[in-house]
């Protein structure tokens, strides 16, 4: 991350009346932005993973509250309209599978983090409540003794997920949906 507007717009071009940063890649031919090996159509074709990093990385590093625009650099003798349409169509379909999958994420993780503080919540009381009316038996101080180990390790994946796993998928979303919403320009040169 850069530590100053200054030194990212060193990086990154920067269009003042959009607010804009601007990702420049330039490529020979219009597959380049596709994974090699598949021969989907256009509109479903998974993009080339090393591109795919370098798009999420440069839109890592520029704060989330400004736009980006994704600009293609292609040479004049390539230049087709339809394909340029269909590229931006399957970009864009490829980034919403991305963050719809990241959401899905999230939730699977609220619907885990749920089930960690009930069961967490249940163990705890059972533990307390088997603590409290058999003092004496050793076996019930055992058991009472698991089910806090057990209760507490399920609060540990809850403040874990809560605290440090959802955050990083929430930042990841943020990304995703602005780089879904990013403008796509192919300029020829």
């Amino acid at each position: 991350m850069f530590s100053s507007f200054h030194e990212l717009k060193k990086m990154y071009r920067y269009d003042a009346r959009r607010k804009t940063f601007h990702i420049d890649i330039r490529l020979d031919y219009y597959r380049d932005l596709y994974n090699e090996w598949d021969y989907s159509p256009l509109h479903r074709r998974d993009m080339d993973m090393d591109l795919l990093e370098y798009i999420e990385e440069c839109s890592g590093e520029i704060p989330l509250k400004y736009r980006i625009q994704i600009n293609f650099y292609l040479p004049k003798k390539v230049k087709n309209t339809e394909i340029e349409e269909k590229n931006i169509t399957g970009m864009k379909n490829f980034f919403s599978y991305t963050l719809n999958k990241q959401l899905r994420e999230r939730r699977r993780m609220f619907h885990s983090s749920l089930v960690y503080g009930l069961t967490g919540s249940a163990l705890l009381i059972g533990a307390f409540l088997l603590q409290s009316f058999l003092k004496n038996d050793s076996a019930a101080v055992l058991i009472s003794e698991g089910l806090f180990i057990g209760g507490w390790v399920l609060f540990w994946e809850l403040f874990s997920f809560v605290f440090f796993k959802i955050q990083h998928v929430n930042r990841e979303i943020r990304n995703d949906r602005r780089v879904l919403e990013a403008r796509i320009v192919y300029h020829y040169i």
